[in-house]
């Protein structure tokens, strides 16, 4: 079983799931990272925003894992090293946010 660490995370405005441009440059310097770290993998686990209403809620956070992923993949982040999921401690609540996990590549 992988241990995923938390590396980095996203916070989104409410009903949002538009990077802004920190997050952008937050992007940039994870791509950075996994190109001098070939062996490490990235896992994106979103969390949703305790007020909304599902599955609004759920399709609101799926969104926000998918803006990021696509901008990992347009930083040249191969798509083969990033997945999608539940990785993280689910005790933890992280609202609007989608935390970046890394762990050893298989």
């Amino acid at each position: 079983m992988a241990h995923w660490t938390l590396y980095r995370d996203f916070k989104f405005d409410y009903e949002s799931s538009e990077l802004t441009s920190s997050d952008k440059k937050k992007v940039s310097e994870i791509a950075r990272y996994l190109k001098k770290n070939p062996s490490l993998a990235i896992g994106l686990d979103g969390s949703m925003d305790p007020r909304g209403k599902d599955p609004r809620n759920l399709e609101l956070s799926n969104h926000r894992v998918i803006a990021i992923r696509d901008a990992l993949i347009d930083a040249g982040v191969p798509m083969s090293r990033i997945q999608t999921g539940a990785f993280g401690d689910t005790h933890l609540v992280h609202d609007r946010r989608v935390a970046v996990l890394l762990c050893t590549a298989n």
